[in-house]
């Protein structure tokens, strides 16, 4: 197995996070690690089932092998959240470095700040002539407040300023405290400063707001600073002039501390990592939107938001019925997530196996054997399941032998844990959706439903296997039927009938319901010789009657049946006849009558026209290829080739189960498509058509006006928001 870092934190949606973990994957990868990144989504403690079900991502850390650890605990807003982790991590016995925090029990790796902050105030000095300057800081007794303070000191000593304690405040490195400090001044308390240099990004741009909104301008009355130089404050006005890359270093040193406690090794190669001012508009250097600021993420992010939001991925996933239906439409929607990353959806095994106990479930720690239903691996989706050891994390046979970046997270409803997700990168390519947790608890709500609709499902059958009679017909059940044949005389002969509906799997739920209780309806109507009729299975009915002792006792049932069905389909516009056959036996033993029946079902549908359900599945899983990749060539009389069957009989099966034909569903898979590439893409319409299979754009055209009624350009124009 190679070699692998993790990396444990919180709050992956932040571009301040995915910098530190691009250093880190850089740093790993030269050193030639993976590096394995947990972490969980919603950042707070309230002890609900949902946070524990989130949290369950670190038992991992009992399961997963790895080399050594970086724990990011100051991403962590809960103190009982860390203290679990870092005992999992005690009890790993591997290497562990604490990033920027001290620590009692791991070694630390802690970020030069002094420096860093020393320079942020002599820009304002030297630049710009200021020499009444405040500091504000973090909170007191805090390690990072106090190297602040003291670069701070340093840059005034350095330039003959006297250091006064008045001009220093603690704060909170959050937004009360710059607020309070700008009352301050804005009543005359304090005497105005020419500028203020606080501990990190968001207090400055806090105080410039207060500032600003006091009356104060904002660099031309007081001047501003910040210090982290952290890319999520860059998005706010205005732009603040701030120390950058020092958090950025500090990653990438991490790693190297801990390789060398791995290895016991020293002077290790490094990543690059660039340090120093960047100027804004806080302090007058700038003003306005930079070419920085244009030049990062936030355009990329806020536009892959827009998609997210008007795409209809979630009120699709709320009507899936089955896992695979589920990976089937998050391989369609894969357009939501970064194209530089490869997905995996790993489900516990034992996740949705038993659906009588509700109750009973799976809440900490995950199996041995895990399941892949979802493989997104270059660009490529595949939904055939496959089973893997937890060690790998993934299916052995998407396994690389570059150094990646794996980021693992929960897939769980409450405290219900159903798997994980994992998102794969390559050096260098990382990049997180904010909406990428509500991508995936989309996911989970939606396993949740399957879990419901199963269990629903059992409890119906055990429901019906209680009672002597169906619940949706009316009729006797199989233990009604058992019942009535304990109580009949045992020197009689009786005749039994067994009808089979059969294609009740390939249509939906109302429809199938209607055609059970519309022949429920005609055999009730057809029993008038003290016939006794039960609905023995989803798609089997039982009639039973004492023998007259004339050659063919069943005889006149049967012609009365046909002759009521056809009345029945003629009310209600269905076909029944169509899809009923029928089997007879005769005898004294009611036991052997049932086994000779069940023996002739068996063999019937094992046999003649009922072989067309083998095809089934392979036709389907068509359906399911088609609209993961429409543009491909398809050809009708290549798939049936494929199959096994001439090309008009592919062509009548596709039609029959899917109530469709092949070349029409293949045009409405390249429809779909097109109408997505044309709301979220701005692409051409020439572009689009080839895109979509079509090497004609005029023909594509044509097709898709017919569908919609429209032209491209005006779906686009008509639909985009």
């Amino acid at each position: 197995m190679k070699k692998r870092i993790a990396f444990i934190s919180a709050n992956l949606d932040t571009l301040y996070e995915n910098e530190i973990i691009c250093a880190m994957s850089d740093q790993a990868a030269i050193l030639g690690y993976d590096l394995l990144l947990l972490s969980h989504f919603v950042n707070y403690e309230n002890g609900s089932d949902s946070i524990r079900g989130d949290e369950n991502i670190y038992t991992l850390i009992e399961q997963l092998p790895f080399d050594g650890a970086v724990l990011e605990s100051g991403s962590y807003y809960s103190k009982k959240l860390v203290s679990r982790i870092e005992e999992l991590l005690r009890k790993k016995g591997v290497p562990v470095v604490v990033y920027d925090q001290p620590s009692s029990i791991f070694h630390s790796c802690m970020q030069n700040d002094r420096e860093g902050f020393r320079q942020v105030t002599e820009h304002f000095i030297k630049v710009h002539g200021h020499r009444k300057i405040y500091c504000l800081s973090g909170p007191e007794d805090n390690p990072h407040s106090e190297q602040r303070i003291s670069g701070y000191k340093d840059a005034l000593r350095a330039n003959g300023i006297a250091v006064r304690k008045k001009y220093i405040f603690y704060g909170d490195f959050w937004i009360d405290s710059p607020v309070k400090l700008a009352e301050r001044i804005l009543s005359g308390e304090l005497e105005r400063p020419q500028s203020i240099v606080c501990g990190n990004d968001y207090m400055a741009l806090q105080l410039s707001h207060s500032l600003i909104s006091g009356g104060i301008s904002v660099p031309d009355d007081i001047a501003v600073g910040g210090f982290d130089g952290n890319p999520d404050a860059y998005k706010f006005q205005p732009t603040v002039t701030t120390f950058c890359g020092e958090y950025v270093e500090n990653a990438a040193a991490s790693v190297r501390m801990l390789h060398e406690i791995i290895s016991g090794e020293s002077g290790c190669q490094r990543t690059d990592v660039h340090t120093g001012i960047r100027t804004g508009a806080s302090c007058g250097c700038k003003t306005g939107l930079t070419a920085e600021y244009c030049s990062r993420n936030f355009i990329l992010d806020e536009s892959m938001r827009s998609i997210y939001l008007h795409s209809s991925y979630s009120s699709i996933m709320n009507n899936v019925k089955s896992i695979r239906e589920c990976a089937l439409v998050m391989a369609q929607n894969m357009y939501l997530l970064s194209g530089n990353s490869d997905f995996f959806m790993c489900f516990n095994s034992d996740a949705l196996s038993d659906s009588s106990e509700p109750d009973v479930y799976r809440k900490t720690g995950y199996s041995e054997r895990m399941s892949c239903v979802l493989s997104y691996c270059g660009g490529v989706s595949d939904i055939n399941e496959l089973s893997f050891d937890i060690e790998n994390i993934i299916p052995e046979k998407y396994h690389s032998d570059e150094c990646m970046t794996y980021v693992c997270t929960p897939l769980h409803y409450l405290d219900r844990c159903f798997g994980y997700c994992v998102r794969r990168y390559e050096k260098g390519k990382l990049w997180f959706e904010q909406y990428y947790g509500e991508f995936c608890q989309v996911a989970a709500n939606s396993a949740e439903k399957i879990r419901m609709l199963n269990y629903e499902n059992s409890l119906n059958e055990r429901i019906q296997k209680l009672s002597e009679r169906d619940i949706l017909t009316g009729l006797y059940s199989r233990t009604g039927l058992e019942k009535w044949s304990e109580r009949q005389r045992d020197n009689s002969r009786y005749f039994a009938v067994l009808y089979y509906l059969s294609g009740l799997e390939q249509d939906d739920e109302k429809d199938a319901q209607k055609k059970i209780v519309s022949f429920a309806q005609a055999v009730n109507l057809s029993c008038t010789g003290g016939e006794i009729a039960a609905r023995i299975g989803a798609d089997e009915f039982l009639i039973a009657g004492e023998c007259d002792g004339s050659d063919h006792p069943e005889q006149f049932l049967i012609n009365t049946l046909k002759s009521n069905l056809r009345v029945i389909e003629k009310q209600q516009g269905i076909d029944l006849v169509g899809t009923v056959t029928h089997f007879v036996a005769e005898g004294t033993d009611r036991t052997e009558i049932s086994l000779q029946l069940s023996d002739k079902l068996e063999s019937y549908k094992c046999s003649g026209s009922e072989k067309n359900a083998v095809f089934l599945s392979m036709i389907r899983q068509l359906h399911y290829s088609i609209y993961e990749e429409p543009q491909h060539d398809w050809n009708s009389g290549d798939e049936a080739e494929k199959i096994g069957i001439s090309q008009s009989y592919f062509q009548h099966l596709y039609r029959q189960y899917l109530n469709v034909s092949f070349n029409a569903d293949v045009i409405g898979a390249r429809m779909t498509l097109a109408e997505r590439l044309l709301l979220n893409t701005s692409l051409n319409v020439s572009e689009i058509a080839e895109r979509c299979g079509y090497p004609d754009a005029s023909h594509f055209m044509k097709l898709f006006r017919r569908k919609n009624g429209q032209t491209a350009l005006s779906y686009r124009k008509n639909n985009r928001k």
